[in-house]
């Protein structure tokens, strides 16, 4: 509480401060107005406190009834940044005498002799006023009678103002007399008045700051312990399904148990078990899922799970598998997808199923192309991007029209990832779709992805496994088989030959090759040369277009 009240009592005193400098500002430190005809000679804010502002309004007057010498006084009125009274006109003499009309004896103004001479002899304190014969002959006898001005040049004198038929009188210098001031309204720095106005806006700033400032730091601790309680509120919540987005569930271990059969064999759909089995299934609404049994892992927890899904759940395009719910039963995880009706495309590469039929050319391109599709939605839609790290055939479903719809979207997240990649160095010392910059540098962006995609693409054309035994050499890669034939021009000889037994659907040598300068593009060793999934797309499209015609 301490640290909190003393901010609020720096303001306090700063406020004070700024209150007694006024009032230090208003003190009259001797300063009286006349008395008598007040109304005529009024104070006025140009002016110090308890100064009048002469008839003229280019000066203010202060009359001072304090008994000092002339040198003393001028020196007093030099500390509001004035000079004794210099009066150059008759008005000012008459409203010196008014001002001076309480003092019996006179006041002092800023007229000084050193010598006998009244032409030459006489000037006012300030230097700049003139000395106006005019006005002050009438006077002169009585400022310097015969009597007085042969005197020695070591006697001083000065004016004095009074009442009566003589307004100027001359007197040593050292004589105790009140004294008149004079200061220029131009001038506003009258006795530190410009410091106290600045020491002043300095005050109210600073208190203002640092209120705004102190407002500011218990509005940010105020914010982040509420962030804190609502954070501590959600994960203490019992119920984890307000984890997870209302479009998708979370399902009990019996839930799924029922829907698979209890994961039997004959619900056992083929694709990819390293990172873990599917099963097939029938939701209570009638829809068919794909329910995917992770491997068992202890090293992700119930809430660190759910999160991760939550956020893949998210990611809704045509061309991803959505995802349909998850569970979470005492260390055994379980993603449900929905179903794609013509499973994984490295079944119908290589093991055609049964009543199914050859993929021809255009039904290969129409897989690339809406598989490329999904992908630049991952890459250019997604903030942040998404990478999804493990492009391949059997991450790639086909529905009933044999479009691409690809799975495992942040599995990497939720799967290990020593299990993800341990094919990571493939028979014969290949590396299959990992791009060369994840292998030797560990390094995996959005162009990894890219790199993949073009041993995807130029498997699904050439019907060949990223690495494959041949008798004669062993395991061959499947660059090291198809750059001979690309550097002899020999491009129908790279079509897998179930497109080149169909008499139908044969592209021209100008399509494949297109298509294979695209996979050489997207799998350039340098990452910043390969070419974005959005201009991929567009790549695919146009070839896409005339195998549609046909």
């Amino acid at each position: 509480m301490g640290v909190k009240v003393a901010p609020l009592q720096f303001i306090v005193l700063v406020a004070s401060f700024a209150v007694l400098l006024v009032a230090s500002d208003t003190a009259s430190n001797g300063w009286t107005a006349p008395s008598n005809n007040s109304s005529k000679y009024k104070g006025n804010e140009e002016c110090p406190s308890g100064w009048v502002l002469a008839p003229n309004k280019t000066k203010c007057f202060g009359y001072n009834e304090s008994l000092e010498s002339w040198d003393e006084s001028e020196i007093h009125c030099k500390r509001y940044h004035g000079h004794l009274a210099a009066l150059t006109s008759f008005e000012e003499l008459n409203f010196a005498q008014h001002l001076c009309g309480q003092s019996v004896n006179g006041c002092w103004v800023g007229g000084r002799v050193s010598n006998s001479t009244i032409s030459s002899g006489w000037k006012w304190s300030d230097n700049t006023s003139v000395w106006n014969e005019s006005v002050l002959r009438s006077s002169a006898q009585s400022i310097c009678p015969k009597s007085s001005c042969i005197v020695n040049n070591s006697v001083d004198l000065c004016t004095l103002v009074k009442n009566g038929s003589e307004p100027f009188v001359s007197k040593r210098c050292n004589a105790s007399r009140a004294f008149l001031c004079m200061v220029d309204i131009e001038d506003k720095c009258y006795y530190m008045h410009c410091h106290k106005e600045y020491l002043i806006i300095l005050a109210v700033v600073s208190g203002l700051v640092l209120f705004t400032t102190f407002a500011v730091v218990v509005w940010l601790l105020a914010y982040k312990r509420s962030k804190r309680r609502r954070r501590s509120r959600k994960l203490s919540n019992p119920d984890t399904s307000a984890l997870v987005p209302p479009s998708w569930k979370i399902f009990t271990s019996d839930e799924l148990r029922s829907i698979t059969k209890n994961f039997s064999e004959g619900n056992r759909l083929h694709g990819d078990a390293k990172t873990g089995s599917t099963y097939s299934g029938l939701l209570p609404d009638g829809s068919k899922a794909a329910v995917k049994r992770l491997k068992r892992s202890s090293f992700q927890r119930k809430k660190e799970f759910y999160s991760e899904i939550g956020r893949v759940a998210k990611l809704r395009h045509p061309n991803l598998v959505a995802v349909k719910g998850c569970c979470y039963d005492h260390g055994d995880r379980y993603i449900v997808y929905e179903f794609i009706t013509n499973g994984p495309l490295d079944r119908w590469l290589y093991h055609i199923p049964r009543g199914g039929r050859s993929l021809d050319w255009t039904m290969r391109i129409k897989i690339a192309t809406t598989l490329a599709q999904g992908i630049a939605f991952l890459h250019d839609k997604v903030k942040p991007h998404v990478v999804h790290r493990d492009i391949r055939a059997s991450n790639v479903l086909l529905d009933e029209e044999f479009g691409a719809h690809l799975m495992g979207v942040g599995l990497s997240k939720i799967v290990p990832w020593e299990v993800m990649h341990e094919r990571t160095v493939m028979a014969g010392g290949t590396y299959g779709y990992l791009a060369p910059e994840f292998v030797y540098r560990n390094e995996l962006t959005t162009k990894s992805d890219v790199y993949s995609f073009g041993v995807l693409l130029l498997e699904i054309v050439s019907g060949r496994r990223p690495a494959q035994q041949v008798d004669s050499v062993g395991w061959q890669s499947i660059f090291e088989w198809a750059t001979p034939l690309v550097q002899a021009h020999h491009y129908p000889k790279l079509l897998d030959p179930l497109i080149s037994s169909s008499t139908s659907d044969i592209p021209e040598a100008g399509d494949i090759q297109k298509v294979v300068d695209l996979v050489y593009a997207c799998t350039q060793n340098v990452p910043s040369m390969r070419p974005r999934m959005s201009h991929v797309v567009h790549q695919l499209q146009q070839l896409a277009q005339p195998a549609l015609a046909k």
